[in-house]
């Protein structure tokens, strides 16, 4: 089962930043996750809420302020970095899942991956994930090679639609709503099934005993030793 790193590793650096994202690298971790969003003037960069309040006490909206104010607003704080400043550091070294949180923001996000795929098998090195249908169809328009993941919350069923539709890769489940005939049907369709965000070893256990193909995990070390995998 692969251990994915949700955000970097947020016990070394602050989550989402270039730093957390090298420390999942220098862990080890089989698979990095960080978010992706949009702003005023259509730079992508890597951040998970629609403000800055949480992570840098500051009521900045990501989408109404252009990215020369957002590096501004952050710079005593962990600056918030581009799409591609973390492809820069990581594209190829390790497997990347970049989830789509904002409206508009699939293509661009896409098209900035674009420019580092040199031949079809280098989308290989990277996983677009998203709860929203709209963000994922998009994708796919622009490109037939992207690998897709839907995201779901409370209906593990709901990929069954999408990936009729748009041709997914992958499904990420809730790990409080994770279904065995939901799972059953995601594996015989040969999609790879993930849970979020598993912190706790018991809970890791079950997932790994459901058939889950990964986990997504603050704690990743904690999670590979409940597993042996270290």
């Amino acid at each position: 089962m692969l251990i994915i790193g949700h955000r970097g590793i947020t016990s070394v650096a602050p989550e989402n930043s270039l730093k957390a994202l090298r420390a999942g690298l220098d862990a080890n971790v089989d698979m990095l996750e960080f978010d992706v969003r949009i702003t005023r003037d259509g730079i992508p960069v890597v951040i998970h809420d629609s403000t800055l309040f949480r992570t840098h006490k500051k009521a900045t909206i990501v989408k109404w302020t252009t990215h020369e104010s957002l590096k501004r607003a952050t710079e005593k704080g962990h600056q918030i970095a581009t799409l591609e400043e973390v492809l820069d550091a990581l594209f190829g070294k390790i497997m990347l899942n970049l989830e789509i949180k904002s409206r508009g923001s699939g293509v661009i996000a896409a098209k900035t991956i674009s420019k580092y795929i040199k031949k079809k098998d280098d989308w290989q090195n990277i996983l677009i994930s998203s709860f929203m249908g709209r963000e994922l169809r998009a994708v796919r328009k622009y490109t037939p090679h992207a690998n897709l993941a839907l995201l779901h919350n409370r209906n593990p069923f709901a990929f069954i639609a999408y990936h009729r539709q748009i041709g997914l890769s992958a499904v990420g489940f809730h790990r409080l709503y994770t279904n065995p005939l939901a799972s059953e049907i995601a594996k015989h369709l040969g999609l790879f099934l993930y849970a979020y965000t598993v912190n706790n070893r018991a809970t890791a256990k079950r997932m790994q005993s459901m058939g889950m193909d990964g986990i997504v995990t603050d704690h990743p070390e904690r999670i590979n030793q409940a597993l042996k995998k270290v």
